[in-house]
C-alpha cells in the first residue's frame, strides 16, 4: 500500500486556491482568524493567526514577520486591548510576528520558551533563534478568566516547545501543527520525536472538544475522530517501516520509495525524516548509531505531509 491519505501536495494546492489571504474570517462568537500569505507543501494555504476575546484579546499563533500579515492582525484587533501574544512553538511560520506586533500593541508574549543553543546545534530546521516568551509557560497553565479562559498544553512530538492552547469555556483546542484536518503532521528527528508526538494525541483526545483550530487548514469540526484517523494512520505507517525493516530495507530513502507516493522534492527529505522517526521508535536511540539509516536532510520547518 502506497497511501492512506490525500497527498498533501494536493490538498495544499487546492486550499491555496480557495485562500482569501488578510481578510477576516469568524470561526466562531469572539474568535477570527487572519490567513497569512506564507503558503508552502507543508504549511498548505498558510499560517493562521486567530484573535480571541471580545473587549480584550488575546493574538494566537502571529505567524510571519511579513508587514502586509501584521497589518492585517492589527486591523483584525482594532482599537481593542491585547491581553497577550501566544505563540505554538518557534518554527518560523509561527513565531515572527510576534515582535512585530509586540510593539505595536504592547502586549506580552507567551510561549513554552526557546531552545538552548546546544538543541539549536541539532538541526537544519528553519526556526526562529531570536524568540523568548516574556513569560514562558508550563504544562496546565492558565491564563486570563471568564469566557476567555485559556489552558496551556506541552504537546511536543513535532516540535520540542511545542504548546496548543484549549479554551476552557469553549471546549475548543488552538492545536497548532500537532493536529491538522488536511494533512497529516511532519515528526522529523532529532528535535521531532514520535513517541512524544502520540502522547500528545493521547493528552489532546482526553478533553471533550468541540472543535479544534489548527495552524494550517480548516476548523477541524471533529476533533475526537480527526485524532483517532492521525493515530490510526502513523501506526499504519509504522508497520510499513516496520514491515520493510523485516525485509532488509532499512535505508529511510529506500523505505520512502515503498511506501510514499506524490509528494514533492521538499516534502520527500520530510518524509525520509518521519521514517527516521518511526525507525527510532522501532530501535531508540540506537537508531542514529547506524549510518545506512541516516541518508536524509532535514530541509525547513516542515509541518505536514501525507
Amino acid at each position: 500500500m502506497k497511501t492512506i491519505a490525500t497527498p498533501s501536495p494536493i490538498a495544499a494546492k487546492k486550499l491555496c486556491a480557495d485562500a482569501n489571504y488578510g481578510s477576516v474570517s469568524e470561526v466562531s462568537p469572539g474568535i477570527i482568524v487572519v490567513l497569512a500569505e506564507n503558503p508552502k507543501d507543508y504549511t498548505g494555504p498558510g499560517t493562521n493567526t486567530y484573535i480571541v476575546g471580545d473587549e480584550q484579546v488575546w493574538i494566537i499563533d502571529p505567524g510571519p514577520s511579513c508587514d502586509q500579515h501584521v497589518c492585517a492582525v492589527m486591523a483584525a484587533v482594532g482599537e481593542r486591548a491585547v491581553a497577550g501574544i501566544l505563540v505554538t512553538h518557534t518554527h518560523m511560520d509561527h513565531s515572527p510576528g510576534a515582535a512585530p506586533l509586540k510593539q505595536l500593541t504592547g502586549a506580552k508574549t507567551y510561549g513554552f520558551g526557546a531552545l538552548s543553543a546546544e538543541v539549536m546545534a541539532l538541526t537544519d530546521e528553519e526556526v526562529d533563534v531570536d524568540f523568548v516568551p516574556d513569560l514562558a509557560l508550563s504544562d496546565g497553565q492558565t491564563l486570563g478568566d471568564g469566557a476567555w479562559q485559556i489552558t496551556a498544553l506541552h504537546t511536543p512530538g513535532h516540535f520540542p516547545n511545542h504548546m496548543c492552547y484549549r479554551l476552557e469555556n469553549k471546549g475548543m483546542i488552538f492545536s497548532g501543527d500537532h493536529v491538522m484536518g488536511w494533512s497529516t503532521t511532519a515528526i522529523i528527528p532529532p528535535l521531532g520525536n514520535l513517541k512524544e508526538y502520540l502522547e500528545g494525541l493521547d493528552k489532546l483526545a482526553r478533553y471533550p472538544t468541540s472543535a479544534m483550530l489548527p495552524s494550517h487548514g480548516p476548523v477541524i469540526e471533529s476533533p475526537a475522530k480527526r485524532i483517532s484517523d492521525v493515530r490510526d494512520h502513523r501506526m499504519a505507517r509504522h508497520k510499513q517501516v516496520e514491515a520493510c525493516v523485516r525485509r532488509g530495507v532499512r535505508a529511510p530513502s529506500a523505505i520512502v520509495e515503498e511506501i510514499y507516493t506524490d509528494l514533492t522534492p521538499l516534502l520527500i527529505e520530510a518524509a525520509k525524516g518521519c521514517v527516521e522517526a518511526h525507525l527510532e521508535m522501532l530501535f531508540g536511540d540506537s537508531v542514529h548509531e547506524q549510518p545506512a539509516r541516516n541518508d536524509f536532510v532535514p530541509t525547513g520547518a516542515a509541518s505536514s505531509f501525507a
